[in-house]
């Protein structure tokens, strides 16, 4: 299980790294420029190979990262902020609060430097300025920004669905007010939930309808595409036309899912079909890597991509500490229940952070 925690940390960010220098250049360009196989490794930005679009600012190492992964370690350490706090079970008033400052935090580094979405920065300089975190985000964007962050909320509430999905969804309001946006981050979660138990991907597909159909129209229709586009190439379903490039939301979940769903034991394969897409290919990439890793676990990722991506350590310490925090969740339950977890000692908080999310 503590593999699955790292590997679900660094799948999300080796897969973001991946599609880092993709974002902005279509399949067919990859494709021309680097060979058949488009991206199979690490590339940096300005490799020579690439013509345009030339890409601005610095030229950081092949391996790299963007605002992906460091929104989900923001994301993380809130949620830690809370979880190691006296009471571990604090409702939505006090948890989402220490996201928002640590998104902030985020925002205001030198290190947000990575081509951030305007709708997260937007969102963090609302919280900034003291307005309520149900208030902060933009009310009208499903950017894919609010998926992309969640695996951590995943991870530390396995154990209890309900909560995966509740927690998931608040998080998005700090940015995404779109309903789209909403139930995209509850089912990127609830992915990575549920690939930690171990689901394949028809029965998680099912799982996903069941849980957050009926929310938001335009994530239902885009969800309920992706059966009838799995025997199709990646260049014919992950465009527009099919499931869409991934800007938003719900394309970006749902490519995820068509990725995961073709190669559920292969992380490589699923996270290159993300890489190689014309649209928004790191993030596409990175929940896919994030289900993956849960999934297989850190073994389950190419070893020479594990020793390179950025900050290797940090990510590892990141999922130790999530894994900690999920142990200590779930230590009164499982003495309650004599080692069988049914979820009844949550039930309270549950309700109260629902009511807070209507």
């Amino acid at each position: 299980m503590e593999s699955r925690f790292s590997g679900s940390l660094l799948g999300l960010a080796i897969g973001d790294a991946l599609g880092y220098p993709a974002e902005f250049r279509s399949r067919a360009q990859i494709i021309a420029e680097l060979g058949p196989g488009g991206i199979e490794d690490f590339v940096a930005l300005k490799d020579p190979r690439f013509s345009r679009p030339v890409i601005l600012g610095p030229d950081p190492p092949p391996g790299t990262y963007t605002d992906d992964t460091q929104m989900t370690l923001a994301l993380a350490d809130g949620l830690l902020d809370v979880t190691n706090a006296p009471d571990p079970d604090l409702d939505l008033d006090e948890l989402m609060p220490a996201i928002g400052r640590r998104f902030v935090a985020w925002a205001d580094s030198p290190q947000n430097d990575r081509a951030p979405g305007q709708t997260c920065l937007t969102g963090c300089a609302n919280l900034r300025r003291g307005v309520p975190w149900r208030e902060a985000g933009v009310l009208d964007s499903k950017g894919c920004g609010s998926a992309m962050r969640v695996a951590p909320i995943g991870l530390l509430y396995a154990h209890d669905l309900d909560r995966v999905a509740t927690v998931a969804r608040a998080s998005s309001l700090l940015t995404h007010g779109h309903d789209a946006a909403v139930e995209g981050a509850a089912a990127a979660a609830l992915m990575v939930a549920l690939a930690l138990q171990g689901m394949g991907p028809q029965p998680m597909y099912h799982e996903l309808r069941r849980r957050c159909a009926g929310r938001s129209p335009d994530f239902d229709r885009c969800l309920e595409r992706v059966p009838g586009l799995l025997g199709r190439p990646p260049a014919e379903a992950l465009v527009s036309g099919g499931l869409g490039e991934g800007w938003v939301a719900e394309e970006a979940v749902a490519s995820a899912i068509y990725c995961f769903w073709r190669h559920p034991d292969d992380y490589r394969a699923a996270v290159r079909e993300g890489v190689n897409t014309d649209g928004d290919s790191d993030s596409i990439a990175a929940i896919t890597g994030s289900v993956l890793g849960a999934r297989l676990g850190q073994e389950g990722i190419p070893a020479t991509w594990v020793e390179r991506v950025e900050n290797r350590a940090l990510l590892e310490q990141t999922a130790a500490r999530l894994y900690r925090a999920r142990v200590a969740l779930l230590a009164p339950v499982q003495k309650q229940s004599r080692g069988c977890f049914s979820g009844a000692a949550h039930h309270g908080a549950v309700s109260r952070a629902s009511r807070s999310v209507r």
